[in-house]
């Protein structure tokens, strides 16, 4: 069992209780590395296309 600082044990911990974040803000504090990554996908799948194509 998770330890859940602040909550009854007989009550289900939130996610924000449980993790400690919740995905919104995972999302906007990593928003520039979720970007990159993507990017890097991006490039990777035009490559490979324009080399089948060529």
């Amino acid at each position: 069992m998770s330890l859940q600082i602040g909550i009854p044990k007989e009550k289900q911990a939130t996610p924000e209780q449980e993790w400690g974040f919740t995905i919104w803000e995972f999302l906007l504090e990593n928003k520039w590395y979720i970007f990159a990554i993507f990017l890097i996908v991006a490039i990777f799948l035009y490559s490979r296309n324009y080399m089948k194509k060529h």
